[in-house]
C-alpha cells in the first residue's frame, strides 16, 4: 500500500512539473503577444516622419534614376516647423541612391542630392508629404538655396558642406536597412572607391 501511495505521488509531481513546463513552453496570449508586438515595432514621430520622407523619395524620385536592387535614401534634416496643427515644412538635405547587391556589397549604381522643403500633412500619428520644393541645378542653385531655406539657409550650407557628417548619416541609415530588411550586406561602395565596412 505504501509503494502505491509513493507511485501516486510521483506521478502527481511528475504530471505537476510538466504542466509546469508546458506553461512555460506554451505560446502567449493573443492580448500577450500584441503588446510585446507593438513594443517591439512602436516608432517615435520623428522615425515615422523619416519613413514618410524615404518612401515618398524612393517613389516619386529614386525611380527616375538608373535602377538597382534596392534604393535607400539619406537623409539629413535641416529644420522642420509647424505651419498648424496639422501641417509642417521640413527642410532638409536629401539623397536617393539606387544600390545593386553583389555578394555581401551594396555597390552604388546611380542617385543625387534632392535638397529642398517638404510640406507635409500629419493625421492620426501619419505624416504625408503633400509637396517638395527642390533647389536647382547649375548657376540657379545657390539663389534657389537661399530663397527655399530662407532663416535656415546657413544651416544647411554648414549641413551640405560637412562630407565626412553626411557620410556618417549615409552610412548609419544603411545599416538600420540592412537590418530592418535582412540584407545579406557587410559593405557599401561607390563607383571608384574603396568598399565601406557597415
Amino acid at each position: 500500500m505504501k509503494r502505491i501511495t509513493t507511485l501516486i505521488c510521483a506521478a502527481l509531481l511528475f504530471a505537476a512539473c510538466n504542466n509546469a513546463q508546458d506553461q512555460q513552453n506554451a505560446p502567449a496570449a493573443p492580448e500577450q503577444q500584441a503588446t510585446e508586438q507593438s513594443q517591439v515595432t512602436e516608432k517615435s514621430p520623428e522615425q515615422l516622419l523619416n519613413d514618410a520622407i524615404s518612401n515618398y523619395l524612393v517613389k516619386g524620385i529614386g525611380s527616375q534614376y538608373a535602377q538597382g536592387d534596392v534604393c535607400i535614401p539619406a537623409l539629413t534634416l535641416v529644420a522642420t516647423e509647424d505651419q498648424d496643427a496639422e501641417q509642417m515644412c521640413v527642410w532638409g538635405d536629401f539623397w536617393i541612391f539606387n544600390y545593386k547587391l553583389a555578394g555581401d556589397t551594396l555597390k552604388t549604381v546611380s542617385g543625387g542630392n534632392h535638397s529642398g522643403c517638404m510640406t507635409v500633412q500629419k493625421q492620426d500619428g501619419t505624416f504625408t508629404i503633400t509637396s517638395f520644393e527642390q533647389t536647382v541645378d547649375g548657376a540657379g542653385n545657390v539663389a534657389s538655396a537661399k530663397r527655399i531655406f530662407g532663416q535656415y539657409y546657413d544651416k544647411f550650407q554648414k549641413v551640405q558642406s560637412d562630407q565626412a557628417a553626411r557620410e556618417a548619416a549615409r552610412k548609419a541609415q544603411l545599416k538600420e536597412y540592412v537590418g530592418q530588411h535582412g540584407l545579406n550586406a557587410r559593405y557599401y561602395q561607390d563607383y571608384g572607391r574603396e568598399a565601406v565596412e557597415l
